[in-house]
């Protein structure tokens, strides 16, 4: 990002670290980008296609780099930096004219969206995360998993789900039975700028839920 600037958006598909296989949380990793002001499109489950050309590009980038025969990742990344180097600067597409990507495309090379780490803004993560639902399924113990976390709920309602929803005015997240009912409400302080930014969101630890309903 540090050479061709911070993108307005990425499409990314739903595999780890920047997608979640079963589509119930937000990668953290995501969460950055989208404090960077980044708008993150992940495709359809299952659905490649939805982004071919990346797909197909990433496959070129591999051969090219001659992956498989790097021994560090420092290699690997130089390998890489040359064959996008290659791709974009000395490659002649036939079908354009046999120009290349500098060529046809000049504007990229003017980064005018510089990337810089205080352009983090938390406001957008906690904009983000207040409109989204999370569904959760309650375990035997009366309990949800949560970002690593371990979320009491109440043995009532085992078995069952909940819904997870944050509310930015208070930094706290809200849960709701099935019939929108609130259960009661659990902290937000691992969601802090701080966590976000050095990706450490995810908490191995126990919490109660305050102004829970009778059990």
């Amino acid at each position: 990002m540090e050479q061709w600037g911070l993108p307005k958006t990425i499409r990314v598909d739903n595999g780890r670290p920047l997608g979640d296989p079963q589509r119930s949380s937000v990668p953290v990793l995501a969460l950055w980008l989208i404090g960077l002001g980044m708008e993150v499109i992940w495709n359809r489950v299952r659905c490649p296609k939805d982004n071919a050309t990346v797909e197909r590009m990433q496959a070129t980038s591999s051969r090219w780099a001659e992956v498989e025969q790097c021994s560090s990742s420092t290699q690997l990344q130089d390998r890489l930096d040359d064959a996008a180097k290659v791709q974009r600067e000395q490659y002649q597409i036939r079908r354009m004219g046999y120009k290349s990507r500098k060529e046809l495309y000049p504007e990229v090379w003017n980064n005018t969206r510089v990337y810089s780490s205080t352009a983090f803004d938390l406001s957008r993560v906690r904009d983000y995360l207040s409109r989204v639902t999370f569904v959760r399924k309650v375990g035997k113990k009366g309990a949800i998993n949560f970002y690593a976390q371990k979320v009491q709920v109440g043995s009532r309602y085992h078995n069952r789900y909940v819904y997870v929803h944050y509310d930015a005015m208070l930094n706290h997240f809200r849960v709701e039975d099935e019939s929108k009912t609130a259960i009661g409400w659990f902290t937000a302080d691992n969601f802090s700028q701080d966590k976000v930014i050095n990706l450490e969101v995810c908490q191995y630890r126990y919490v109660k839920c305050c102004n829970l309903v009778s059990q």
